[in-house]
């Protein structure tokens, strides 16, 4: 098919035509249609990549910190202790120094004594089981958030169409029942 066929055809599909069949109402729905559209297709870049952008530089500066204040180490966990659900674990490491520290982390995870685990240090031996952010969880976040406010953009231009929709919908249902009214008054015979 020819690009130009394409183009009537998408032309006439959106209601930009003269077809006599097609009512006002119908011209009017299109139109509004489309208007929303475009609102969303100029507001959702616009709305959408500032977000994610703000997401992704705060993603990375949380990654530089914590590349910086927080080093792996593997500790041993030396004393277990159960409060409802949660475990506060007692692990133990040898320091840079050549020394021995302990530190106390809450995970809910089951610890066993003397099993190995992968904790990551901070400053003044603050312990944590939850390694720093990653790249790839600053990538997500980003586009989770400006995938949020797409939507955000989105749905109330949705919400604005359908409930045009329904009320075209209405009017063309009232416009049926008035032309079935006036072809039921003609009388057939004599």
């Amino acid at each position: 098919m020819r690009p130009a066929a394409r183009l009537d055809r998408w032309r006439r599909r959106c209601g930009f035509d003269r077809n006599d069949l097609r009512r006002y109402v119908d011209r009017a729905q299109w139109r509004l249609g489309l208007a929303l559209l475009g609102i969303f297709l100029v507001a959702a870049p616009v709305l959408g990549a500032p977000v994610a952008g703000a997401v992704h530089e705060s993603g990375v500066r949380a990654e530089r910190h914590g590349a910086s204040a927080w080093r792996r180490v593997d500790a041993t966990v030396v004393r277990v202790a159960d409060s409802r659900g949660r475990h506060r674990v007692t692990v133990a490491w040898t320091g840079p120094d050549g020394t021995r520290r302990t530190g106390v982390h809450t995970t809910g995870r089951d610890r066993a004594e003397g099993e190995r685990v992968a904790v990551w240090v901070g400053a003044g031996d603050t312990v944590s089981a939850v390694p720093p952010r990653t790249r790839a969880e600053t990538r997500f976040a980003a586009a989770a958030a400006g995938a949020g406010a797409v939507a955000a953009v989105g749905a109330p231009l949705l919400g604005a169409y359908l409930l045009a929709r329904r009320r075209y919908d209405r009017i063309r249902r009232g416009m049926w029942d008035a032309a079935w009214a006036r072809f039921d008054d003609h009388r057939i015979g004599p």
